[in-house]
C-alpha cells in the first residue's frame, strides 16, 4: 500500500514539473512540429507496446506485445503504456488528461512520424547463398546435412552475443535515464555509453579480439539494417541532440529498463537447455556412409562377375544388403536432420522473442524522444525506420542461417529411400525368377525338409523362412552354371518331384543328385521349366532375355503393368502361378560361399536311379523299353527320364493299356 502511495507522489511530483515547464513549451510551439500525430499510433501498431505489471513481466503470456492503452482526449489520442492488470487511478487519469493537453496545441499541426509510403515499405531481408557445390540428394554416397557440426554450442554463443547486446542496450537507456535532468552535459557521456564492443560504428572503433571478430559475423554488416546498425545510430543522434523531459527518465527506469533485465536472465535459462541438446548431434553417419560405399562396390562387382564372367557373389544377394545399408544410413541421416529441425526451430523463436522485445523497447525510447522536437525524427528515427524497424523480427536469424555452415537450409527435405537411384538398380540379372515352398531330400535320411526358395538367373538359394529382411542369409546356394535339370515326376503322380543334379568340378569335387518335391504338378513343373532354361545357357545375355520376358520388364528393367500375366511362350498364366518380380530385401551381411562343390554323393537321389553316360538308367524289376528312336529307357513308377539329348519320352503302363501320358 506504501508502495502505491509513494508511486502516486511521484506521479503528482511529474504532473507539477510538467505543468511548471508548459510555458516554456508553448513559447516554442510556433517553430516545432510534434511528432505525436494521429499517424504515430498506426507506425508502432505492428510492434507493438511492452507492458509491465511492477518492474515484472507477466508469467501467463511471454514476453507480451500488445498492451497499449488508449485514452481519448477533446484534443486527441495519446498512447500510454500501462501494466496489464494493474488497477487504473485517478492520480494516473488525471496525469494523462494534464499530458493530453501539455501537447494538445502541438498535436493540431504536427507531422507524422511515419509517412503511408513508409509504413507500407515492405519488410526486406538480406539473403545469402550457401558456399558449395550443390550435391545429387539421389546419390547414396552423399550426406547432405554436416555431421560433425556443433550447433548447439554455436547457437549457445549466438544467445549470449544477444545477452550482451541487450546488456549494452541495457546500458545505454540506464545511462539515458541518469542524465535527462542535465541535457547538455550529459549528450558526451550518453555518446561514449553507447558500447558494443564487438560491432563497428561509423569506423570508430573495430573488433580486434579473435572473439569479438566472431561474434560480430552473427549479424549482418554495418548498413544492412541489422542490429550492428545501433551504435552508429545512437552516437549520431547524441551528437546533435541537446534535450530531454524528465517523462523519458522515468518511463525507460520504470518499464523499459526492467523488461530487459528480465528477458536477459530468462536467455541464461534458454542458454543451458540448448547446450543439453548436444548429445541429440551425436551420430554415426560418417560410419555408414563408409559401409554403403564397400556394399556399394560389392554391389556393382557381383554384376560385373555375373555379366561378364564367373559369379563369385550373387547380385540379388549383394543387393539385399545394399539397399539395407542404404536404409540404415537414411535413418541415420533422417535422425540428425530432426535434430538440427528441432534445434533451429526452438532457436528461431526464441530469438524472434528477442529481436521483438529489443525493437519494442527501442521503439519506446524512439517515441519518447521524438515528442520533443523534429530533429528527432531527422537523426533518430527516420533511419531506425529505415533500417532495423523495417526487419522482420526473423531478418537476423534468416541470414545467419544462411550464411553460418554448421546449419542447414530451412527448405531442405529430407530424403527418402525411393528417390535413391545407383548403377544397375534394376539390372534383370538382380531379380529373382521365381520364390516358393520347396521340399529338398536328405543326403543319408532320406527324408524332406522344407525351405524358402528363391531362384535367380544365377543361383538357387534356400532361406529358412520367406521373410527377407530378417532372414537375408541362405543355409544353401547352388550355381545354375554348375547344375542341370533331367527328370521330374508325371502327371498324377503321388508326389512331384524334380531333380537337380550337381556337375562334377575336379577330382575332390563330385556331383550330386538334389530331389525337390513341390505340393502340387503345376507348381513343380514351374520350378522344373524356369530352373532348365536358365541351366542351359551361361550366356548372361541370354539370362537377362530369358528374365526380361519372363516377368514382363521394360526396357529400363521395371515391371510392366498387365492386366493377364503372360509366360513366356507368350501364352496367358493363371493367377496362381504368377510371379511377382522382386528386389527384396535389405541387409548388412557377407554373402556365404556357395555350395555347389561339396557334396561326394554321386548316386542319384531317387531310390534306384543312377546315370550311365549321356542317358538315366532306372534298376529295376521291370524290362527296359525302347523308345520309337531307338533309345533305351526305363521308368519306375511315377518317373520318367529324359534323354541328353532333350527328349522326353514317356514309356507305356501296362496298367493304362498302353496309353501314352
Amino acid at each position: 500500500m506504501s508502495k502505491h502511495n509513494t508511486m502516486t507522489s511521484n506521479m503528482s511530483d511529474v504532473l507539477s514539473q510538467q505543468q511548471q515547464n508548459l510555458q516554456h513549451l508553448q513559447a516554442l510551439e510556433q517553430g516545432t512540429k510534434s511528432l505525436t500525430s494521429n499517424d504515430q499510433q498506426t507506425f508502432y501498431q505492428p510492434v507493438g507496446s511492452v507492458a509491465f505489471d511492477n518492474h515484472t513481466l507477466p508469467q501467463q503470456t511471454p514476453y507480451p506485445v500488445d498492451n497499449v492503452s488508449t485514452t481519448e482526449g477533446p484534443g486527441g489520442t495519446l498512447n500510454s503504456v500501462l501494466s496489464p492488470g494493474a488497477p487504473t487511478t485517478t492520480t494516473t487519469t488525471a496525469n494523462n488528461k494534464a499530458l493530453e493537453n501539455l501537447f494538445q496545441h502541438q498535436k493540431s499541426h504536427a507531422s507524422s512520424l511515419t509517412s503511408a509510403s513508409t509504413t507500407n515499405r515492405p519488410r526486406l531481408s538480406q539473403q545469402f547463398t550457401r558456399a558449395g557445390k550443390q550435391q545429387d540428394p539421389r546419390s547414396p554416397l552423399v550426406v547432405l546435412i554436416p555431421t560433425s557440426a556443433n550447433p548447439t554450442e554455436v547457437l549457445a554463443q549466438r544467445f549470449a552475443a544477444w545477452r550482451a547486446v541487450i546488456r549494452s542496450i541495457l546500458v545505454y537507456l540506464t545511462e539515458t535515464v541518469s542524465i535527462q535532468d542535465e541535457i547538455v552535459r550529459q549528450q558526451l557521456r550518453l555518446a561514449h555509453a553507447v558500447n558494443f564492443p564487438f560491432f563497428v560504428t561509423e569506423n570508430q572503433h573495430q573488433p580486434t579480439s579473435a572473439e569479438e571478430k566472431a561474434i560480430q559475423k552473427f549479424f549482418l554488416p554495418l548498413g544492412n539494417g541489422s542490429v550492428q546498425d545501433l551504435p552508429s545510430i545512437l552516437t549520431l543522434f547524441h551528437s546533435q541532440m541537446a534535450g530531454s523531459a524528465s517523462r523519458t527518465s522515468k518511463e525507460l527506469a520504470n518499464e523499459v529498463i526492467p523488461r530487459l533485465e528480465d528477458l536477459r536472465r530468462d536467455l541464461v535459462v534458454k542458454i543451458k537447455e540448448i547446450k543439453t541438446l548436444q548429445s541429440d548431434f551425436k551420430n554415426s553417419c560418417a560410419k555408414e556412409l563408409q559401409q554403403t560405399k564397400q556394399d556399394l562396390k560389392i554391389f556393382q562387382e557381383a554384376i560385373e562377375g555375373a555379366r561378364y564372367g564367373s559369379a563369385k557373389n550373387d547380385p540379388y544377394l549383394a543387393k539385399i544388403a545394399l539397399d539395407k545399408q542404404i536404409r540404415k544410413q537414411i535413418t541415420e541421416e533422417n535422425f540428425l536432420h530432426e535434430a538440427f529441425n528441432n534445434l533451429q526451430g526452438s532457436g528461431k523463436e526464441l530469438e524472434k522473442v528477442v529481436v521483438m522485445e529489443i525493437q519494442n523497447a527501442l521503439t519506446i525510447y524512439a517515441r519518447l524522444l521524438g515528442q520533443n522536437a523534429q530533429l528527432v525524427f531527422d537523426v533518430l528515427i527516420s533511419k531506425l525506420d529505415t533500417g532495423f524497424f523495417n526487419k522482420e523480427p526473423i531478418f537476423e536469424w534468416d541470414n545467419f542461417i544462411a550464411k553460418d555452415p554448421n546449419f542447414i537450409e530451412p527448405d531442405l527435405p529430407m530424403r527418402h529411400v525411393r528417390d535413391i537411384v545407383y548403377k544397375n538398380q534394376t539390372d534383370p540379372l538382380a531379380y529373382e525368377v521365381r520364390a516358393g515352398f520347396l521340399e529338398r531330400r536328405s543326403k543319408f535320411l532320406k527324408s524332406y525338409s522344407k525351405g524358402f526358395y528363391v531362384l535367380t538367373p544365377s543361383f538357387l538359394h534356400e532361406f529358412k523362412t520367406a521373410d527377407r529382411k530378417k532372414d537375408f542369409v541362405p543355409v544353401m546356394s547352388l550355381s545354375l552354371n554348375d547344375c542341370t535339370v533331367a527328370e521330374h515326376s508325371k502327371k498324377g503322380s503321388s508326389e512331384h518331384k524334380f531333380i537337380l543334379h550337381a556337375k562334377q568340378n575336379g577330382i575332390i569335387h563330385r556331383g550330386h543328385n538334389w530331389v525337390f518335391r513341390a505340393d502340387s504338378y503345376d507348381s513343380m513343373m514351374n520350378w522344373f521349366s524356369d530352373i532348365k532354361k536358365l541351366t542351359s545357357t551361361s550366356n548372361p545375355n541370354e539370362k537377362a532375355k530369358f528374365v526380361t520376358l519372363r516377368l514382363n520388364l521394360d526396357a529400363d528393367g521395371r515391371p510392366k503393368k498387365r492386366d493377364v500375366p503372360i509366360n513366356v511362350n507368350g501364352a496367358p498364366v493363371p493367377q496362381q502361378l504368377t510371379s511377382t518380380p522382386r528386389q527384396t530385401g535389405q541387409s548388412n551381411f557377407t554373402t556365404p560361399n556357395l555350395d555347389n562343390q561339396t557334396n561326394t554323393n554321386t548316386s542319384v537321389s531317387i531310390p534306384e536311379t543312377e546315370y550311365d553316360n549321356n542317358m538315366l538308367r532306372i534298376n529295376s524289376p521291370n524290362s527296359p523299353r525302347t523308345s520309337r528312336d531307338g533309345v533305351q529307357h526305363t521308368y519306375d513308377g511315377n518317373i520318367y527320364i529324359e534323354t541328353a539329348s532333350g527328349n522326353m519320352h514317356y514309356p507305356r503302363n501296362s496298367i493304362s493299356g498302353g496309353k501314352r501320358n
